[in-house]
């Protein structure tokens, strides 16, 4: 108990700052891929973050923005309770697999979603669409859009405050050492897409959720989850440059830091890509993934960038 007592504090902090934020700032687009004409879709899934639920006032105003934006488009948040307390808390402690198993029979049981959709999923929440995407072969989900989403896991807990702060240092030292525990991985959600690459043959042995999302384990690769995904029509991946929840900030963006020399291993460069483990280099060649920076910290983004991502990838009446 002692184990949950300090992830719950040290989770507390990310929880936070997995909401959305509104916000003005500067936004980079990556140099890359000529972009398709837009489509409207006739639905948009939202996954909210760690620490979230579908019911919030950021989640309904995320909504608000779309239906104004794209009028006629439904719009449906996933939710693993209907309660908005225990939803919250679903998406801290559970069996992350076990929750996209209800995701998936939840999108597949709504007629409105029956000819496909275009998801959106904010932090955790665009890691879990990308799996729903591998994993529940009933949908058809035709763009993904991840805000500052661990692609690539996270390799430590959110940064202390302080730099001087050497008792949540040692706390969080701790807890890294008891991640790969059963008992963790089976119920701390965090925790299942830990992914530290100077632990990475702890992570392909104990990893309960990321190392099988990410067909990472050569002896059990789903062929079936990496062409669901290759055949999106669009992928758009948002990082958050100033990222300290994120650590690292470029798992946003399929990439990783190498611990040995601490530099970032570019998006092209990685095992995910080079061997194309679950499609993502497909998408890439064929011009269908786009980057973009925002210079902020997690989950801080404005009104009008969203919009102007909704009109850039969707289109506008």
């Amino acid at each position: 108990m002692q184990i949950f007592r300090q992830l719950t504090l040290a989770l507390s902090g990310l929880s936070i700052n997995s909401k959305w934020t509104p916000v003005s700032h500067s936004v980079h687009k990556e140099i890359g891929n000529q972009e398709p004409l837009p489509s409207k879709p006739e639905a948009i899934v939202l996954w909210h973050g760690l620490g979230d639920n579908y019911n919030t006032t950021s989640m309904g105003r995320i909504k608000e923005l779309i239906e104004n934006t794209l009028p006629d488009t439904f719009v449906h948040s996933v939710y693993i309770d209907e309660d908005p307390a225990l939803d919250e808390r679903r998406s801290i402690f559970g069996d992350a697999n076990s929750e996209l198993a209800i995701a998936c029979e939840q999108l597949s049981q709504i007629p409105e979603l029956s000819n496909g959709f275009a998801g959106i999923g904010f932090s955790q929440g665009g890691l879990f669409m990308r799996a729903l995407i591998e994993k529940c072969p009933n949908i058809s989900v035709s763009t993904l859009i991840t805000f500052g989403s661990p692609h690539l896991g996270v390799s430590e807990l959110p940064l202390c405050p302080k730099d001087d702060d050497w008792l949540c240092k040692r706390r969080n030292a701790f807890l890294k050492s008891q991640v790969w525990l059963p008992s963790v991985q089976k119920t701390v959600i965090p925790a299942q897409y830990f992914r530290d690459p100077a632990q990475y043959s702890s992570y392909t042995k104990y990893s309960h959720f990321l190392a099988n999302i990410n067909n990472e384990r050569p002896e059990e690769i789903d062929e079936d989850a990496k062409e669901r995904f290759s055949q999106i029509g669009r992928l758009v991946l948002i990082k958050f440059t100033k990222d300290t929840t994120l650590v690292p900030k470029e798992s946003a963006f399929f990439e990783e830091v190498d611990p040995h020399t601490g530099r970032t291993v570019p998006f092209p460069k990685t095992q995910l890509f080079q061997d194309d483990l679950i499609g993502l280099r497909k998408l890439f060649i064929e011009d269908k993934v786009s980057f973009y920076d925002i210079d902020d910290e997690h989950m801080r983004f404005s009104d009008d960038f969203f919009v102007d991502i909704l009109h850039e990838y969707f289109g506008a009446p």
